[in-house]
This record gives C-alpha cells, sequence and structure tokens, in this order.
C-alpha cells in the first residue's frame, strides 16, 4: 500500500511540472518512469529484465536532426492549426476536408507523428491530436525547397 501512495504522489508532482511544458505523452511517461526508478533504485535494480531495460532505452531515442515538413506535411498541419476547437482527427476526416488521398493523409501523419508534431491517441480507428510542438510550430513556405 505505501509503494500505491509513493506512485500516486510522485505521479501528481511529475504530471504538475510536466503539464506546464510541451512533453509529449511518450516523453511524460517515460519521465514518469525514470523517477521511480531513481525513487526506489534498489527495487528497479531487482524487478527490472533486460527487455524491459531494451524497451526503455528503444523509447528514449530521439531524432536530434530538425525535421522537415513534406508539402502534404505542411497543409495537414497549418489545417490542424486552423481548427484547433477539433481536439483529435482520423485521418479520413482530414483527407475529406482538405482534398487529399486517405492513404497520403495517413502516411503523412505517420510522420507528423514521428517528428512530434502530432501524437497518436487511439488505435481503431487511429486517431490524431496536434502536440504543443505541433500547435506552435510556425509554418513557413518554401522552407524546404
Amino acid at each position: 500500500m505505501l509503494i500505491i501512495e509513493i506512485i500516486k504522489k510522485l505521479w501528481y508532482n511529475i504530471y504538475r511540472k510536466i503539464s506546464e511544458s510541451e512533453l509529449s505523452m511518450k516523453e511524460e511517461f517515460l519521465k514518469f518512469i525514470e523517477t521511480l526508478m531513481k525513487a526506489n533504485p534498489k527495487l528497479t535494480e531487482e524487478i527490472m529484465t533486460d527487455d524491459v531495460r531494451a524497451y526503455l532505452d528503444i523509447l528514449s531515442e530521439t531524432k536530434k536532426e530538425k525535421p522537415t515538413l513534406t508539402e502534404n506535411g505542411k497543409v495537414i498541419l497549418k489545417y490542424l492549426q486552423e481548427h484547433p476547437e477539433v481536439r483529435a482527427w482520423k485521418s479520413k476526416d482530414i483527407a475529406e476536408q482538405i482534398g487529399l488521398a486517405s492513404r497520403s493523409v495517413s502516411g503523412t501523419m505517420r510522420k507528423l507523428v514521428n517528428d512530434n508534431f502530432c501524437e497518436k491517441i487511439g488505435q481503431d480507428p487511429i486517431i490524431y491530436t496536434l502536440t504543443e510542438k505541433g500547435k506552435n510550430y510556425e509554418i513557413i513556405e518554401g522552407e524546404n525547397e
């Protein structure tokens, strides 16, 4: 019971700090796990398997290069930024609104997720939402040409 209370308190403190920042859900999760591991390193060492460690390492890897937007990426990101009243999007809905093929939008959304402009928050159907980075990114025409 004590561990559960500690986790709740840690999560509350982390969430309060993180919610004021621009971290993605993945980054929030990794920060939470890191804090738990630091709070009890002995327990972490006892229960962490090689598979768990490898998975955390993969999750922690980040791209250092500046992401570039494709033309479709610019169009989609601009459209999503112009409609902040809609918080969750399906590729099909985006495609219908901007006149692109649904398949093309799906591929572009994968790249926007990889570059942390959007997050995938649903699975069936796949639902996307803008991250803080996506909301605040200034799209400059001709920046990738």
